[in-house]
């Protein structure tokens, strides 16, 4: 998932900066307001821990790479504005300490990790939960939008490669190679999502601060 430097030309790298750009801005405004004093060291901990389990990666395109995110977890515990910033702090100390990801393609991987694999998951989760509203539902919602999450944001780094005309390959190669790699991740995303909800609910349903959580809370 990680776009290295020199496989996207610049007007596909300014096109995904200036998307991410306005998430940032919306992120820094939303995530101070919304976030309490007891949930920053939730934050820090689950950034450190995708932190590490992005670091276990493995090739499968022109050096690009498949891994876990992490962002559907974040975002469905602390909201979405605290995933992208937790997925932005991830991409960046990666791409300047490790060499995995770039920096002129930094906005491109913030937008397919920490836009895509963040807001995605935690749409489909809220939709989900207003549909039904039950700990099972919330399960499941948090599964079915952790592994959408994931394939999404594959299919954008997908096309956004085969878009490239630095890119070796084709968009429809591209797109289904990074698509069909994180289908299978996707669903290990989608057990890990929620299984740390389920944990999270037993032990520290204080930590869950979004709406589905509490009324879930109070009905218990």
């Amino acid at each position: 998932m990680h776009i290295p430097d020199g496989f996207l030309d610049y007007t596909i790298c300014a096109i995904t900066y200036a998307g991410s750009i306005i998430f940032w801005i919306l992120a820094f405004r939303k995530a101070g307001k919304n976030l309490t004093d007891k949930q920053i060291p939730l934050m820090a901990t689950l950034t450190a821990m995708f932190f590490a389990a992005q670091m276990m990666n493995y090739p499968i395109i022109g050096g690009t790479t498949a891994h876990l995110l992490g962002g559907p977890i974040v975002a469905l515990t602390l909201g979405p504005y605290a995933g992208m910033i937790s997925m932005t702090i991830i991409l960046l100390i990666q791409a300047l300490f490790f060499g995995d990801g770039g920096i002129t393609t930094l906005g491109a991987n913030v937008w397919n990790m920490g836009v895509i694999g963040v807001f995605i998951p935690y749409a489909v989760f809220v939709l989900i939960t207003k549909i039904r509203r039950s700990r099972r539902a919330l399960l499941i919602g948090a599964f079915i939008g952790a592994f959408l999450g994931d394939v999404l944001a594959a299919v954008f780094a997908g096309l956004e490669l085969g878009s490239s005309s630095i890119f070796p390959y084709a968009a429809p190669i591209a797109v289904a190679t990074m698509g069909i790699h994180h289908s299978f991740i996707g669903v290990g995303e989608g057990i890990v999502t929620a299984g740390v909800l389920r944990f999270l609910l037993k032990t520290r349903p204080d930590l869950l601060q979004l709406p589905q959580f509490k009324l879930l809370t109070k009905e218990l």
